[in-house]
């Protein structure tokens, strides 16, 4: 029982539980516990198993992103990546990631997004720097799109979350770095430039300049 494994349900995706509290220290108890119920609910996670036992993953959470001109597309938040300690430095992280990658290509989302610890790791895998994290969540969601350009779009599911998450935040460290940012990696530049209105014959570089030039409202921690 070697290799990577796709965890599509929910009972599967308790398998990584233990490797998320390992690494994840501060999350473990009550945050973890929901997380694992809720969030996992509709997320798909990448694993790396050795003789049974999940030593590196990647979750993929899913986001609806909503722009200023009523433009909608489905994203997704790299979420958790890690690797258990004895494991690390074999390659099993790119592993994680490269099937991720392919994944999200095969749903033909335009982009997904991560909140690094460190940049530089994240460029090797084609991800860019575009905006600064929102620590402050904004509660009136008309204030977002009157402010931002690009934004996560909130629904019943989306708010209950968000709530949630906060409450259980309340009173632990948050376990973002210091001064956050926002890096994107583009999947699909066909459904990107179908999103963004930008011209077919763009180039990633110009994707990119697109992206730092708009006013970005996330505030999501998982």
């Amino acid at each position: 029982m070697n290799g990577i494994y796709v965890l599509t349900e929910k009972d599967q995706k308790y398998e990584t539980k233990n490797l998320y509290e390992e690494v994840f220290q501060d999350d473990k108890g009550p945050f973890s516990d929901w997380y694992y119920e809720d969030r996992c609910r509709d997320n798909v996670i990448v694993c790396r198993k050795e003789n049974g036992e999940a030593v590196a993953m990647a979750h993929l959470n899913p986001f609806t992103v909503g722009g200023k001109n009523g433009q909608t597309a489905e994203i997704y938040y790299i979420y958790a990546v890690a690797t258990k300690k004895e494991y690390r430095h074999k390659g099993y992280m790119t592993d994680v990631l490269k099937k991720s990658f392919e994944i999200l290509r095969d749903k033909r989302v335009p982009f997904c997004f991560l909140i690094p610890v460190s940049e530089s790791l994240y460029r090797s895998f084609g991800f860019y720097t575009v905006s600064k994290f929102t620590f402050e969540r904004i509660r009136d969601f008309s204030r977002v799109v009157a402010n931002y350009d690009l934004y996560i779009m909130e629904d019943e599911n989306y708010v209950r979350r968000a709530r949630k998450e906060d409450e259980l935040c309340e009173n632990r460290e948050d376990g973002l770095p210091k001064n956050p940012n926002i890096m994107v990696k583009i999947i699909s530049k066909k459904s990107f430039v179908k999103f963004s209105g930008l011209s077919e014959d763009a180039n990633e570089t110009e994707i990119i300049d697109w992206l730092r030039n708009q006013r970005i409202y996330i505030a999501e921690a998982v």
